[in-house]
């Protein structure tokens, strides 16, 4: 009989997924392969989201697997809770007790087996920094203060700063859509180096955290080979390809044997310490690499303003709603993230830029007017009908995009123009920002003093006088309210 197993994978991410390549490999060095006929595999990935990781997860279980592979620490914690009975291949993960899994007599569980990893390697990486820069003496880094191992972590990369005299500035950030603000006031408080430690927000926003480094001139280490190659400047773990390999040897032996008390969670045994050679030289041309607190503070502020910039055409938006037609408008708060969906979507389907713009303009607009005809046609209240469309708008933009979330950092976006290599990124997206807000104001600004923008005008002050004058009202509100949430969609 073929066996079948599951796969189970917390969220898509280019360094763990080479523990599954090499899990693969030996299932396959073993006689267990999907080409061949002698396996069947369930794959799933979560992307990220706890909801579709625990659907998976329950949909292998009513599948009758022969075990459950789980890759990282987050899926293999879920695949523990929700069965006692099938066998847990673990990869990617630390040990039972790490991981919070012991029952009351503190023994791991009977299901579980697999390869871990202790926190050894955090203090050989550590210790690799000062190898590489003596000069070091302030060590940066970010932490997901939910997620219990990456705690643990952070108190053993203390532990570790501390033997080796090295002060340390830590953050925490609770998912990926936050990195980008706190990297920058991290990077503000003048640290020497970033250390990137082997948590689920780093992996799924490296790239972000690489970038805004690079910028800072501040280089980042790490204790996972994967992030090397991502372009960290190095690191002294565990291969991923030989982690999954050591685990598919596991899951071999137990179809080999169908007898899980034969084997029992084990170290992982392959580290390397491995340097990304590019990084290495960059590092070497650019040290030493410690930029004075004032400037730090100084990009802060900027960056700031950066932010303010995009919100910009939100502000405009509210505007239009609040002040010119009194109507406290809730849909915003749905239309916003609907504007980042459709954008998204666009981007990752490499339609044009300016395409994606008019898409999300044309969305936001079409919530509005949702809002609007509720209101104005079925005499529903404004503040009410704002609620309805904001609702509902959720499972809309769950429905547009597909997932919980989708990864945008090898997409071209707006900022990617050649004023980026003379000025540099950061520079490109203030003026660029700053010249796309005066366009959006000076355009609004134009329609507002048309006789079409007096009567919208108009129709905010007194609907009674305008209305005699021959105006439908209730087509001023719709139209209103659809500009209104397009430059709130325009903003996201």
């Amino acid at each position: 009989m073929i066996p079948t197993i599951g796969f189970l994978d917390a969220f898509e991410d280019a360094t763990i997924a080479k523990a599954k390549e090499g899990f693969l490999a030996a299932l396959d060095k073993n006689g267990f392969s999907e080409k061949r006929g002698t396996l069947k595999l369930i794959y799933r990935n979560a992307q990220g989201d706890l909801p579709t990781l625990i659907q998976a997860c329950d949909f292998m279980i009513a599948q009758q697997v022969a075990l459950i592979a789980t890759c990282p620490t987050l899926s293999t914690v879920t695949a523990l809770q929700r069965t006692s009975k099938i066998p847990v291949c673990m990869m990617v993960s630390p040990d039972a007790e790490q991981m919070s899994v012991l029952d009351k007599q503190g023994k791991s569980p009977t299901n579980l087996f697999g390869v871990y990893e202790d926190q050894e390697y955090i203090g050989t990486s550590i210790r690799l920094i000062t190898e590489t820069l003596p000069q070091v003496k302030r060590l940066g880094l970010i932490y997901n203060q939910a997620e219990v191992q990456s705690v643990r972590i952070f108190e053993r990369v203390k532990a570790e700063c501390k033997l080796m005299n090295l002060s340390w500035e830590a953050l925490p950030v609770n998912n990926s859509s936050e990195t980008a603000l706190v990297m920058q006031n991290l990077l503000s408080k003048g640290v020497d180096v970033f250390f990137a430690m082997p948590d689920n927000v780093v992996f799924s926003s490296f790239e972000v955290i690489l970038k805004m480094c690079q910028q800072a001139r501040v280089p980042v280490f790490t204790s996972e080979e994967g992030l090397v190659n991502r372009g960290a400047v190095g690191a002294f773990g565990a291969d991923m390809y030989q982690w999954g390999y050591q685990a598919g040897e596991q899951a071999a032996l137990f179809l080999k044997k169908n007898n899980p008390n034969l084997l029992k969670p084990e170290i992982v045994k392959n580290r390397k310490k491995v340097f990304n050679e590019q990084a290495l030289k960059d590092l070497k041309n650019n040290h030493p690499i410690v930029k004075s607190t004032g400037s730090n503070w100084f990009e802060f502020f900027l960056s700031a303003l950066v932010l303010g910039l995009a919100f910009s055409a939100l502000a405009l938006g509210i505007f239009i709603s609040m002040r010119i037609f009194d109507i406290p408008d809730i849909t915003t708060d749905g239309s916003y993230t609907l504007g980042g969906a459709v954008t998204a979507v666009a981007l990752s389907q490499y339609l044009p830029i300016p395409l994606a713009l008019l898409a999300a303009l044309a969305a936001g607009a079409l919530a509005g007017i949702c809002t609007g005809v509720i209101h104005t046609k079925l005499k529903v209240n404004a503040l009410l009908s704002g609620i309805l469309v904001m609702t509902s708008l959720y499972s809309c933009n769950l429905v547009i995009m597909g997932k919980s979330n989708l990864p945008l950092m090898n997409v071209p976006n707006l900022f990617q123009i050649p004023l980026v290599h003379y000025i540099g990124l950061f520079w490109t997206e203030l003026w660029v920002l700053a010249i796309f807000t005066g366009l959006v104001w000076l355009g609004m600004g134009y329609v507002l003093r048309t006789d079409f923008g007096l009567a919208m005008r108009a129709t905010g002050n007194s609907p009674t006088m305008i209305a005699a004058n021959g105006v439908n009202t209730d087509g001023m509100r719709i139209t209103g309210l659809a500009i209104s949430n397009a430059l709130v969609a325009l903003s996201g």
